[in-house]
């Protein structure tokens, strides 16, 4: 169905009521793919996703003489680790392809600036504008050797590894959560302890806390010193099996299709345990006026009345803030997005594009450095030929706008292939 160049969406005839399952959380299977490659030993994966950005990880995993086994419907992954740091890359002057993955790039390229190879980091033309260079002047001062082709700080970069120093790393103002979590992976082949130091804080917080909790489940040693410092001891991870969660980013579609519509829609196996911090935007739809039960490993939304607009900080859960924008287009008064300045550098510039498709519907939208002012329209628009602009969540996202008609539905192949089969359940597609 995603294969379409164009796609029709209509709201549901019906409210929609049921269990939604979101596929495995991309951010859980890329760290926990990469730590047991690490390891030493044979680490069992379930629940993973697959979708491009987690296949991508396998590749380039395999190119550096990781195997990993892939069950028949691709969700149990069974890794055999290298027990260290990658020695050898299979056919090295190909480049390592990262696609639009920034998982990928800053993370496997971190693991590769820390140890014994070389290899050139490259991906599609948006990945090469997205920002590299806060992780390698971090990864060059602890003693990699990175050298970008085309413009300082992007791809394509050659990056050749080398012992860590460790350390103190400061990072003022990181661009991303993943250069924090980059550095942290990183730090766990070093020749000695690192402390990487956040005199500003980090966007998406939570999504350290992730990586942190992923690297203690596999066995290594990396917390939060205080507020500001992520200090790590060098060790390698031990391989176990893991159960990979549900992906909470995913998971706000489903809870948004609720409660724009009056439906009761529930996700398991994520609650106020899970190690995602997105699980948070229940609570965001609450606030606007949805019923939220968040249980210890579930959550339910049901659709209220109405919904209202609020004004609302991202900074630690950026990833839903373009479902806050497609629900506020159904709000009663206006909604401000605050705190999703990472979003100027995803697969596109996602408060720019959001602005646009916004306009289009009928909203009036005021664009900040930081996020968006949308005002709904009386009546959104119907027919609206959407566009997706090569990004997986802003097709998904204003796939729930209304009747539209969504332009180059196949990107959400990124990481939810089966997107669209999920709101077929709930007769909303249409042939384009």
């Amino acid at each position: 169905m995603s294969g379409l160049d164009r796609l029709r969406v209509v709201p549901p005839a019906v409210p929609p009521t049921g269990t939604v399952v979101p596929p495995g959380s991309k951010s859980l299977t890329n760290r926990a793919l990469l730590l047991a490659g690490l390891a030493e030993g044979r680490s069992r994966l379930t629940g993973a996703l697959d979708a491009e950005d987690t296949r991508l990880m396998v590749a380039g995993l395999r190119r550096c003489g990781v195997d990993v086994a892939v069950d028949d419907d691709a969700t149990t992954l069974v890794v055999t680790g290298l027990a260290g740091a990658p020695t050898d890359l299979t056919d090295p002057g190909a480049p390592v392809d990262v696609g639009t993955s920034g998982t990928v790039s800053r993370f496997l390229g971190a693991v590769l600036a820390a140890s014994p190879v070389t290899a050139v980091l490259d991906g599609t033309p948006r990945m090469r504008e997205r920002p590299m260079g806060q992780l390698f002047d971090a990864l060059t001062a602890q003693g990699a050797t990175i050298t970008c082709h085309a413009r300082p700080g992007l791809l394509p970069a050659t990056v050749t590894g080398a012992s860590l120093s460790g350390g103190r790393v400061v990072v003022d103002r990181p661009a991303s959560s993943q250069v924090v979590s980059a550095l942290v992976l990183a730090a766990l082949l070093a020749d000695a302890p690192t402390r990487i130091e956040l005199p500003h804080g980090t966007p998406a917080r939570p999504y350290v806390d992730m990586t942190l909790a992923t690297v203690t489940g596999f066995g290594g040693s990396a917390a939060w010193d205080g507020d500001d410092v992520v200090a790590v001891t060098p060790g390698l991870p031990r391989a176990r099996d893991w159960a990979i969660e549900p992906d909470a980013s995913a998971a706000t579609y489903a809870w948004a299709l609720a409660a724009l519509h009056g439906g009761d829609v529930e996700v398991r196996h994520l609650g106020r345990d899970s190690l995602q911090g997105d699980v948070a935007f229940a609570e965001v739809l609450g606030r606007m006026g949805a019923g939220v039960v968040v249980g210890p490993d579930h959550v339910r939304v049901t659709g209220g009345p109405r919904l209202r607009g609020i004004d609302v900080d991202l900074t630690d859960l950026p990833d839903p803030g373009l479902t806050l924008a497609v629900v506020a287009l159904h709000a009663d008064g206006p909604t401000r997005i605050r705190g999703v300045a990472v979003h100027r550098h995803h697969e596109t510039d996602r408060i720019a594009a959001a602005a646009t498709e916004l306009r289009k519907l009928g909203a009036d939208v005021v664009e900040h450095d930081d996020g968006l002012d949308i005002t709904p329209p009386e009546q959104v628009r119907p027919g609206v030929v959407v566009d997706t602009w090569l990004d997986h969540r802003m097709a998904m996202a204003f796939a729930l706008a209304g009747d539209v008609v969504v332009d180059d539905p196949g990107c959400v192949d990124k990481t939810w292939p089966g997107y669209f089969a999920m709101l077929d359940r709930f007769d909303m597609v249409r042939a384009g």
